[in-house]
């Protein structure tokens, strides 16, 4: 694999953007990893030009990048998203405002949350997973969007008797799009990542 293989990581989990970017890094000692958390940086890092991205389907197609390699989970390349909130009458189509990581910018993002919701909620948009609870705890929003593997995280940092709601709609995993297509090296060395860090990226395995 070149040295000069530059991978762009995108992607908002229980961990760290400088944690999770060490992590991968020594995984993939041949690769330039830049891991961001804003789409400003990530679209930024973009323009400078990647060799490949690690990212959500989702966003992937929105920047026109095909995945050759997809996370899985259970089965599934999917994963169930949830509404979080401490009323026990909390209804995802009820809610009038919620708290969300931005992962595409205002419009972007809005309209994801929409589709996910089922409804039109004011949104307040943070960056990072970690200010999603403080929404909560200052009662700015009903509830909170997130993954619900990542709500166990949650618990455990707050005193607040969380109430979760299922969201009708499954997210894709993670997934890689590579300059290479699916010959891409990266490809390979992916499949073989320690469990514990694909864990760390929510997926048990790719494919």
């Amino acid at each position: 694999m070149s040295v000069a293989s530059k991978l762009l990581v995108y992607l908002h989990l229980a961990v760290k953007q400088q944690a999770l970017q060490s992590a991968l890094q020594a995984a993939l000692p041949g690769v330039m990893i830049t891991a961001v958390g804003r789409i400003a940086d990530f679209d930024r890092a973009l323009a400078e030009g990647q060799d490949a991205v690690l990212s959500l389907p989702l966003v992937l197609s929105a920047k026109h990048l095909v995945p050759v390699l997809r996370g899985e989970r259970q089965g599934a390349l999917d994963e169930e998203y949830v509404l979080v909130g401490t009323e026990p009458t909390l209804e995802p189509a009820r809610a009038r405002s919620v708290g969300a990581v931005d992962i595409l910018g205002r419009e972007g993002t809005t309209s994801f949350i929409n589709t996910l919701i089922g409804a039109q909620p004011k949104l307040e948009r943070v960056t990072k997973v970690e200010d999603l609870l403080p929404l909560l705890q200052l009662q700015r929003v009903d509830g909170i969007v997130l993954p619900a593997r990542l709500v166990s995280e949650l618990a455990r940092s707050s005193r607040l008797k969380l109430v979760e709601r299922p969201l009708a709609t499954r997210v894709g995993l993670p997934a890689l799009a590579a300059k290479g297509g699916s010959e891409d090296p990266l490809v390979a060395v992916f499949r073989r990542l320690p469990r514990p860090l694909c864990a760390s990226l929510g997926v048990e395995r790719w494919r």
